[in-house]
């Protein structure tokens, strides 16, 4: 039986495909530069990947630590690198099965305290959690580059729901 592809799973291919389209439009200054000694987009979007990288890798076993994620700066400093990384992900993301939502364990460090604080979860709650970190991250790249001088597509950096209303409303 052929996988379906579930909403969750389109949602991220959808939003790191604009991610590629944003990137081939960058200049490489664009992609490094930061504006008044804040983060870079390259490092707004190393970091977004890294949490893709984290669940990508780390599901099979059924745990996903987020705060073990690759960290690689390489990433943010090349935006061929990048992209490169951004392809790998979306073909790992179209390779899974979609027809099984296993549950999984997931520890993010919130800076509550010092012991573990693992909750309960699932692929598809996972990838529907990427889907609104990516647009968060998206959203900090959109002002860094308009700050800069550079121009973004009006939907990038926009969450899925606020442009469903404003179709509708």
């Amino acid at each position: 039986m052929s996988p379906v592809f579930s909403p969750a799973h389109e949602g991220n291919v959808h939003l790191l495909t604009q991610g590629i389209e944003l990137l081939d439009a960058l200049s490489d200054c664009a992609f490094t530069g930061s504006l008044g000694g804040h983060s870079s987009v390259g490092v707004q979007y190393r970091h977004l990947l890294e949490h893709y990288q984290s669940l990508l890798g780390q599901w099979p076993s059924g745990r996903i630590n987020y705060d073990e994620r690759p960290r690689d700066t390489v990433i943010e400093q090349q935006r061929s690198r990048a992209l490169a990384a951004t392809r790998t992900i979306i073909q790992a993301l179209q390779a899974l099965d979609r027809t099984v939502d296993p549950p999984l364990m997931v520890h993010t460090d919130a800076g509550g305290g010092k012991r573990p604080d693992w909750r309960a979860s699932s692929l598809g709650r996972e990838l529907q959690v990427l889907s609104s970190h990516t647009v968060h991250h998206y959203a900090l790249m959109a002002l860094l580059l308009e700050g800069l001088g550079e121009s973004v597509p009006s939907e990038f950096g926009v969450a899925p729901s606020t442009l469903t209303h404003q179709r509708t409303g």
